[in-house]
């Protein structure tokens, strides 16, 4: 649907539907965890089986999935949905009969605390409207817009934004304490792509040899990218104080072209999620290693990644605008990563953002090894 060697390239995909292990009485029916005892009806691991604990009791009405029920619950993500996963505990058998009686309370004291369940962390609202229309996306398509949405965590990034946004009216211009809240609120956008690149299933499924040369610049586009739209959501850059120190790291220059950036992102949180996505594998940019050939990864596999995701976007697109307003956001998509790449050359020429990325993609290839390790071994 799109090309490579182009600015606009289309990466990376969570899968959806992950490598099939035959399930035994060592793995979590639930989420795939090791699992040594049937809890409440299934074999569980015991995060899975406090989740149940807490949860099973509590009128499922109360929790709502944003994307239809297709969430896909493994490991890594189990805690992203509660509505998909309790549901999963029901449909692998487990059952608040099996709970056992409570002990009768000799407490001369009457709790006055109303337990509830644990709420999901903070994320920025999504559209209401996200129902499966399957004339439109296939329920495969819906499930892997569910993974893209969850796979990028940014309630840390919108603690500290607010933050930023509440010293700043508080507080006398330029400080310690704000420079340190600006310098933890960029440390924060590094963690969170590092997260986003380690339980990404696709760069997991890349060899290692592609994923060595595409890791950085999956790095540079989703930390950039993150940066822009936090940014953007809280109106960071309208701060005095906010931008004088961005403006001392990184250069007036800099800060120009990021503002160029902001001018095409969509407020829409899941075009956002997606778009990340589409960035995330991007072939276009060797700045910092140029005699890297474009050749040297398997540029078919990156095809389909890419064209799997160009179609769940143009179609997510065309059933929440319509065809018209699609064409226009797709369109803006496109200039977001032209502007995107423009942007991340100039960074690059900053060491202090060099560092960091190289700090990132050392520890996502060392996880990434010692996953494909461990997986060998329990193939085994």
């Amino acid at each position: 649907m799109l090309t490579t060697n182009t600015t606009s390239n289309l990466p990376l995909t969570i899968k959806t539907q992950p490598l099939i292990k035959k399930q035994n009485l060592s793995e979590c029916r639930i989420c795939g965890a090791p699992a040594q005892y049937a809890n409440f009806g299934a074999i569980s691991c015991s995060s899975c089986k406090m989740f149940f604990k807490r949860n099973a009791n509590i009128e499922q009405k109360t929790f709502k999935c944003n994307f239809g029920g297709n969430c896909e619950i493994k490991r890594d993500n189990h805690h992203m949905c509660t509505s998909c996963r309790l549901k999963k505990c029901f449909q692998y058998g487990m059952s608040t009969d099996k709970f056992r009686p409570p002990r009768p309370n000799k407490s001369k004291t009457k709790s006055l605390v109303k337990v509830e369940s644990r709420y999901q962390s903070e994320k920025l609202s999504i559209l209401n409207s996200l129902e499966p229309d399957h004339s439109l996306l296939t329920t495969s398509q819906w499930t892997l817009l569910s993974n893209l949405y969850n796979t990028f965590d940014e309630s840390q990034l919108l603690i500290l934004g607010k933050s930023l946004v509440d010293t700043h009216n508080s507080l006398q211009p330029i400080n310690v304490t704000y420079q340190k809240l600006v310098e933890n609120y960029l440390l924060s956008i590094y963690e969170a792509t590092g997260r986003y690149l380690r339980l990404n299933d696709d760069i997991c499924k890349l060899s290692f040899n592609d994923r060595s040369v595409l890791l950085r610049n999956a790095a540079d586009n989703v930390s950039c990218m993150a940066g822009a739209f936090i940014a953007h959501h809280f109106g960071l850059f309208s701060l005095d104080s906010f931008l004088k120190i961005m403006a001392a790291m990184f250069d007036k220059r800099g800060i120009s072209l990021t503002l160029w950036t902001m001018k095409f992102i969509n407020p829409d949180i899941i075009i956002y999620k997606i778009a990340l996505s589409l960035f995330a594998l991007s072939k276009t940019i060797y700045l910092y290693s140029p005699d890297i050939s474009i050749d040297s990864t398997n540029s078919s596999t990156l095809f389909h990644i890419q064209n799997k995701y160009a179609e769940v976007t143009w179609k997510y697109l065309n059933y929440r605008y319509g065809w018209y307003e699609a064409v226009k956001h797709f369109h803006n998509i496109i200039y977001w990563l032209v502007a995107l790449t423009t942007s991340i050359t100039h960074i690059q020429t900053f060491s202090t953002h060099v560092y960091n990325i190289d700090s990132l993609v050392e520890l996502t290839e060392l996880t990434l090894i010692l996953d494909d390790v461990e997986e060998i071994i329990e193939t085994k």
